[in-house]
């Protein structure tokens, strides 16, 4: 029998940067998928609370997985590490006339960023967070694709996803689109720069990997009670000066009761 990936279990005291090892290590041990059949469908306009079943459902199998499902996969598995965030990287390729598409998971924990993920090259998919700066890491991953003979063309770079695994959000996956043609080599790093300075302000304000579950539901719950209060003011303010629109209101009536009559 192949043996299962055990999935990776953590001690409270076990260090961030440990379990992201842990982690990675139970990516690669699943192997890259080199069937050319994808086993799990993946729907990027899922809410993460179906990825996230569907996360559950590739532990369970153990199957090969390629990078889509590698971000899935890491999302799941760090949602209890609430101190780090996670971020969808995009990288769009060119090589020998074709063009080619990957994606990791962004990672920052104290400051330093890092990767998840899987690829047919090693070079492109786990970075250890240790780099000081987005710009530092994404540079990183430039230079390991010119290694590969591919030239960088586009990085499209996501927000923070949730740490709530119940969360009907969808995953931002292209927040920033960064068209490497367009920009020179300054504006570039600015622009990743400028991205990772949104995604601390996001978080500073508290919309970034905290649930939103209880936040929406007080945001539902209460403009209902802020429009109820509107509307008694608006109708007794109509009916205080109103002449005119109980007549009319008085005519609508017997039509309304005409036709349920005929109805």
């Amino acid at each position: 029998q192949i043996p299962i990936p055990s999935v990776p279990a953590f001690q409270p005291s076990t260090p961030i940067p440990e379990r992201l090892e842990a982690v990675q290590r139970y990516i690669r041990e699943l192997q890259y998928n080199h069937t050319g059949t994808q086993f799990f469908e993946i729907k990027k306009s899922r809410p993460l609370t179906g990825l996230m079943d569907l996360a559950k459902e590739m532990t369970k199998e153990a199957l090969p997985i390629k990078c889509l499902e590698a971000v899935i996969l890491g999302i799941y598995l760090t949602n209890n590490m609430t101190t780090l965030d996670r971020f969808p990287i995009s990288f769009k390729t060119h090589f020998s006339g074709n063009y080619f598409r990957h994606i990791v998971l962004g990672v920052n924990f104290g400051g330093r960023y890092g990767a998840l993920g899987i690829s047919r090259r090693e070079e492109l998919m786990y970075k250890a967070p240790v780099f000081r700066t987005l710009s530092e890491l994404v540079f990183d991953f430039e230079e390991a694709y010119r290694r590969c003979w591919h030239t960088l063309k586009k990085v499209k770079l996501g927000h923070c996803v949730s740490h709530d695994p119940h969360s009907v959000e969808q995953i931002e996956w292209k927040h920033s689109i960064l068209d490497l043609d367009r920009l020179t080599r300054e504006d570039f790093r600015k622009e990743l720069e400028r991205h990772a300075r949104d995604m601390r302000l996001k978080i500073g304000k508290g919309t970034g990997p905290p649930s939103p579950t209880k936040d929406r539901k007080k945001d539902v719950s209460s403009p209902q009670r802020g429009q109820a209060s509107p509307h008694r003011r608006n109708s007794r303010g109509d009916r205080r000066p109103s002449g005119e629109k109980k007549p009319a209101d008085s005519k609508a009536m017997p039509d309304l009761n005409g036709y349920q009559i005929r109805v």
